[in-house]
């Protein structure tokens, strides 16, 4: 595991536009690194949950140090999202046993959305849920491509929500992926989405048996 955070790092570090400092930990490796407040709000839940929440909080404050920047507590909202602090944008992700973060200045990134999943976790029945009809024959069946762009839309949803806080499904979006560069954009986009969000940009790597995805605007 060890060594697949080495190569997620740098692939993290790679993927990001210029300005976005990114940070990857294994989940457990800084329990003890909680504030007394965030240590009250994890209260009551199950070890593994509190170890994911434990080890991307590290991953933000380790993020914001590289950028001259220090927090206390950073708690979430009712919707579960980071509270970050004014002028900043962040996103956390955490998937089987590793935890990230990626945090920018509000400007130039003023949406930013990471995910980290597992490429081999998405059953038959999942991927019909995932993968928009434009999809289908990019996919064609493959767990590993339905797992690309799972991830994707993960990131593009997390990019959004903070601002314009629309809920969605998977099949709210359909994308274009080019395995060769690592790059994907939108191809279509249900009308309830700001038109904005046709700009956002789209990185993402195969790391073993990992994807790491990130998008911006």
């Amino acid at each position: 595991m060890e060594s697949t955070l080495a190569v997620i790092q740098v692939a993290l570090a790679e993927l990001a536009p210029e300005g976005v400092i990114s940070t990857a930990a294994l989940v457990g490796a800084h329990d003890a690194e909680l504030s007394e407040t965030e240590r009250r709000w994890v209260d009551g839940w199950g070890p593994h949950r509190r170890a994911e929440f434990a080890t991307g909080r590290w991953c933000a404050r380790h993020a914001m140090a590289q950028l001259g920047l220090s927090t206390g507590d950073l708690l979430a909202d009712d919707e579960g999202l980071p509270q970050w602090p004014r002028g900043l944008a962040g996103c956390i992700s955490h998937s089987r046993g590793l935890a990230a973060a990626i945090v920018a200045r509000a400007e130039p990134a003023l949406l930013l959305g990471l995910d980290l999943e597992k490429t081999n976790r998405l059953s038959a029945g999942a991927i019909q849920k995932v993968v928009h009809p434009l999809e289908q024959n990019f996919v064609a069946g493959d767990q590993v491509r339905a797992s690309l762009l799972f991830s994707l839309k993960e990131a593009f949803y997390k990019a959004q929500f903070p601002r314009w806080r629309t809920p969605g499904n998977f099949h709210d979006m359909a994308l274009t992926l080019d395995l060769t560069r690592g790059e994907a954009r939108i191809l279509q986009l249900d009308a309830r989405f700001a038109s904005d969000l046709l700009r956002l940009r789209f990185r993402f790597r195969l790391v073993d048996d990992y994807v790491v995805s990130l998008c911006w605007l």
